[in-house]
């Protein structure tokens, strides 16, 4: 395992993890995801923690990362993003469905819609990710 490309796959995911959520979450989907949870908004703080943020992201590009390098051997973009949609999805669903039952958080549209949404973040990290695993190997 290269562990040069498994630090830059996972800066590159990091910055498609933390830009694609940004704007997916706070603009694209904001509206569509407080109407499919709307409890949500209560426990929601005021601001976000951006460190706590921050880890998040970079533990899940690491994640993609170790898995497509390791594991995968996925080295092109078009591979990173379907593999990362998937995976996404997965993670997403997984968390959001013991949330639904355990919490009043969540409802099942909000379960599929965060889903998909996550998987469309997942998307552009593992392509990022893909294309830099892929870089200049032989």
């Amino acid at each position: 395992m290269n562990s040069t490309k498994l630090l830059l796959g996972t800066l590159a995911g990091f910055i498609g993890y933390f830009m694609g959520g940004f704007v997916m979450y706070t603009v694209v989907f904001k509206n569509a995801l407080a109407s499919a949870m709307p409890n949500m908004a209560a426990a929601q703080v005021p601001g976000p923690n951006m460190v706590a943020l921050a880890i998040g992201n970079l533990a899940g590009a690491f994640l993609l990362t170790l898995i497509f390098e390791r594991w995968a051997g996925i080295r092109t973009l078009t591979a990173g993003a379907i593999a990362g949609a998937v995976i996404g999805f997965l993670v997403a669903f997984s968390f959001d469905l013991m949330f639904l039952g355990t919490t009043n958080l969540m409802t099942w549209s909000g379960v599929i819609l965060d889903g998909i949404v996550y998987a469309i973040i997942s998307a552009i990290a593992g392509a990022l990710i893909g294309l830099t695993l892929g870089y200049k190997r032989k």
